[in-house]
């Protein structure tokens, strides 16, 4: 019995033995799967950021691309986005899916830098749609139809799916696209702004273009204005030919008056043109009127001087203050149809209702351009027309200070002279004529 307990003891300890080398085992390979779970944990963390990394470069990638190049890698890029989003692939394919998308941006960045051209289609201003050849320099694109007839700079245009062809001015020398296009050599109008500069360029407007967008009140404004300036323009014409006399000429018209030659001083005076002329004829004429008569004549050709001088003027003024209420109407009926463009076709598209803004904008615009130059105008001649009123005022003034100062002279009494006022040296002594000469017999003693 105690040898058999002894065996058993013995096998008890090797049970024990084994059963603690077991549970090390199992306690290493639960340790081994957990640090293979955190692995694979964090391998998926890594591939799901790279995922996403990839994903993002894809976004960016697609709307960095320019829109002609669409029409060369569009369809390519498009399979490879849904085959690296197709959940039925594994995730190997997945990701390889992504990466070329990386390799065509390497391609294409590339390419660009050198330049490339491609087959492709474009739309013109008209909206036809024409084939030809895309040149691609960096952030830039240029076309050049197969016939060589039209050419320019191809960029996105709301709206349209194509590409639009912006026509370049001549001073870019344009037609080097067409050479560059079909034989690869040739000169293109590179711009530093990276095309922005012919897009302003192309929404410049000429003027009638820009009428025709301001809508049927545009009519009124630029014929409102036109006939302003036009009547500013002969009224300068008018009072710029009025005559001004020289202070000589009123000099010799003042001492004819003097000499009493009314004739040849009205004849001096009609040398001088205009209602200056016609005034100091007036003058001279009624000079020996009494002073009232002389006064009231010349104060009648001011008037009338001022009644001609002024005329015109007040429609040039009318003009200056319809101008920006006609602006201002316009402005009013251009939002009245924008609205209704926004009812029918609602805010989506900003294009739809642009009409009525630029109608809204460009008649408050040009209601200004030409009330102000009228304005100015006005304020010109109305000066102008004073200044002549003025001088013919002081002139008026002058000849009556002139004739009442000669007449004060030729008028005043003079005292007599005696025989016996004869002195030696020629000076004579005056009688003084207030008191009465007493005889002598009146002497008192």
């Amino acid at each position: 019995m105690t040898k058999r307990l002894n065996v058993l003891e013995e096998q008890l300890i090797d049970a024990r033995k084994e059963y603690d080398r077991v549970l090390r085992i199992r306690d290493s390979r639960t340790l081994d799967i957990t640090n293979l779970k955190s692995q694979i944990k964090s391998r998926e963390d890594g591939t799901n950021y790279l995922v996403n990394l990839l994903d993002e470069f894809t976004r960016n990638f697609e709307s960095r691309i320019h829109i002609t190049e669409l029409q060369k890698m569009g369809d390519e890029l498009k399979a490879l986005q849904n085959k690296g989003n197709n959940a039925n692939l594994g995730t190997g394919e997945q990701l390889q899916a992504r990466f070329d998308i990386v390799s065509m941006a390497l391609d294409r960045l590339d390419a660009s830098a050198g330049g490339q051209t491609f087959d492709g289609k474009a739309t013109d201003r008209s909206g036809n749609v024409t084939e030809g050849k895309f040149v691609t320099v960096g952030p830039l694109a240029f076309f050049g139809s197969n016939d060589g007839k039209k050419f320019g700079l191809a960029d996105l245009k709301l709206g349209s799916a194509d590409p639009t062809l912006l026509v370049l001015p001549e001073s870019s020398k344009p037609q080097g696209i067409i050479d560059v296009a079909q034989s690869g050599k040739g000169s293109l109008p590179i711009d530093a702004t990276r095309g922005n500069a012919f897009k302003l360029e192309e929404t410049k407007d000429s003027v009638i273009d820009e009428i025709k967008k301001g809508g049927p009140l545009m009519w009124p404004i630029i014929t409102i204005g036109l006939l302003a300036v036009f009547v500013g323009l002969l009224k300068w014409m008018q009072l710029s030919a009025v005559g001004r006399p020289s202070s000589k000429r009123v000099q010799e018209l003042l001492k004819l008056l003097d000499d009493r030659k009314y004739q040849e001083a009205e004849n001096l005076a009609l040398r001088t043109s205009g209602p200056i002329g016609k005034f100091m004829a007036a003058a001279a004429k009624h000079y020996t009127d009494p002073s009232e008569v002389m006064q009231e004549t010349m104060f009648e050709k001011i008037l009338d001087a001022k009644t001609r001088l002024n005329s015109w003027i007040p429609f040039v003024k009318i003009a200056a203050a319809v101008e920006p209420l006609f602006g201002l109407l316009g402005t009013v009926t251009g939002m009245i149809n924008t609205f209704k463009l926004i009812t029918v076709f609602g805010t989506q598209d900003a294009s739809t209702f642009s009409s009525g803004i630029a109608e809204a904008l460009i008649t408050t615009e040009w209601g200004l351009i030409t009330a102000i130059p009228c304005l100015l105008i006005a304020a010109f001649l109305a000066r102008k027309a004073r200044a002549v009123i003025d001088d013919m005022e002081k002139l008026g003034v002058r000849i009556m200070n002139h004739r009442g100062f000669h007449e004060k002279n030729i008028n005043t009494p003079q005292p007599p002279l005696t025989p016996e006022a004869q002195q030696p040296g020629g000076l004579k002594k005056i009688v003084d004529q207030s008191e009465p000469e007493i005889p002598g017999d009146a002497l008192p003693a």
